[in-house]
């Protein structure tokens, strides 16, 4: 909750240009449709930044008519709904989140790498990064630099921005905002100060990094640009942009990053009252018939369901809880426990490639960073930073030993 009252919405609610903006052209252009297609979007985006949410929705909608093959009007429309979310309450509140996450996952399915769905549905799953709230005054003059930014008049976007920064100099987001204004004219090095300054301010700002990556890669800076995605990785893990990104990069040198692709196939619910759990499988991941037991994956999602549900009940009089990244690396050390024994007592492998992955680490003895850094949920912060601490290359050194990626 921002200082003035009301939810703050980051930059993913506001602007959504610069998602966009570095992304390989042609996958870019794929996402946004034709022209036609990317007027209205724009419309909608200049209707979104004054909080003009069912007229944005609708110019979206409109949008995407003239091009139904572009994920661009879905993951927007998806943002909206979201933005909206936050200003309602209640039952209203909870209605526009599911049709956020129904149209972010509409637009994936159309454009799987889509940045604004991702990030979407990451926002939606997950609390956000303990970063800096802006006072009331700033954000009043954030949400007058932004309504400027989207019709393009980058010069006055940017007094905005410059005056946010000046009143509340621990806001690192007026200078990424500010940056964005150089960005797009394609001044690379003063928009490169600008998002540098930013990850000065908070280093945990993972689209700062990003952002400065993008900055530094126009300039043909490549190996500072990755830097800076390692960087806006060990920040937010989470942040699926900053690992496509740093995907692209790596591609075009000749090294292939190799997407983990989890898909829990077990859900685990607890009464707060009892303690008791009840463990539900995914019906359309394993066949009734026989199919899982011809492999080891059922027992090992079992077994991660039935550790992962030792976990105190809320209100619990009972020995303190394991804090949830505890709990979730006891679920995967017992359940990869559970995989060899299958494997070895009755000769049926896991057959689920991220499971083998997962199986590989664990014994590797590397589960932890697997967690910290393909698994990563907020609430998994505190260990996050004293793993970083205790490996300062941690990031790079995994992802170069193994080339994975969430």
């Amino acid at each position: 909750m921002a200082a003035h009252g009301k939810p703050l919405l980051e930059r993913i609610l506001l602007s959504v240009i610069l998602l966009y903006a570095a992304i390989q052209p042609t996958a870019y252009a794929g996402l946004r449709g034709n022209e036609a297609c990317q007027a209205l979007v724009d419309e909608g985006n200049v209707l979104l930044a004054k909080r003009q949410f069912r007229d944005a929705v609708n110019k979206y909608l409109e949008a995407s008519k003239k091009d139904p093959t572009a994920s661009v009007p879905l993951s927007s429309v998806a943002n909206a709904l979201l933005a909206a979310s936050g200003e309602a309450e209640g039952e209203a509140a909870a209605k526009l989140r599911q049709q956020s996450e129904a149209a972010a996952r509409q637009a994936l399915l159309l454009g799987p790498n889509d940045p604004l769905a991702q990030e979407v549905l990451r926002t939606l799953d997950d609390k956000p990064a303990p970063l800096h709230q802006p006072t009331a005054e700033t954000w009043k003059l954030m949400e007058e630099g932004e309504v400027f930014f989207q019709s393009h008049n980058y010069a006055d976007a940017l007094k905005k921005y410059e005056q946010a920064a000046q009143l509340d100099p621990l806001y690192s987001e007026a200078w990424v905002f500010a940056g964005d204004c150089f960005f797009m004219q394609k001044n690379w090095p003063e928009a490169e100060l600008r998002f540098r300054k930013a990850t000065e301010i908070e280093p945990l700002r993972a689209q700062a990094w990003r952002y400065l990556a993008d900055a530094l890669s126009s300039q043909g800076k490549r190996a500072d640009a990755e830097n800076a995605l390692l960087n806006g990785i060990a920040a937010q893990p989470s942040q699926l942009p900053t690992w496509e990104k740093l995907a692209q990069l790596r591609a075009a040198s000749g090294i292939q990053l190799k997407q983990l692709h989890l898909v829990r196939k077990v859900r685990t619910t607890t009464d707060p009252a009892t303690g008791k759990f009840t463990i539900t499988i995914d019906p359309d991941s394993f066949n009734a018939a026989g199919e899982a037991n011809k492999t080891a994956d059922l027992a090992v999602w079992l077994a991660y369901a039935a550790a992962e549900s030792t976990k105190k009940p809320d209100g619990s009089k009972q020995d303190p809880a394991l804090s949830p990244f505890q709990t979730e690396l006891n679920a995967w050390s017992t359940s990869m426990k559970v995989a060899t024994e299958v494997e070895k007592s009755s000769g049926k492998p896991l057959s689920d490639l991220a499971l083998v992955s997962l199986q590989m680490l664990a014994e590797k003895n590397e589960l932890e960073p697997a967690i910290l850094l393909l698994l990563y949920r907020e609430s998994y912060r505190p260990e996050l930073e004293a793993w970083k601490t205790s490996h300062p290359n941690g990031v790079r050194a995994f992802i170069d030993t193994y080339g994975l990626r969430p």
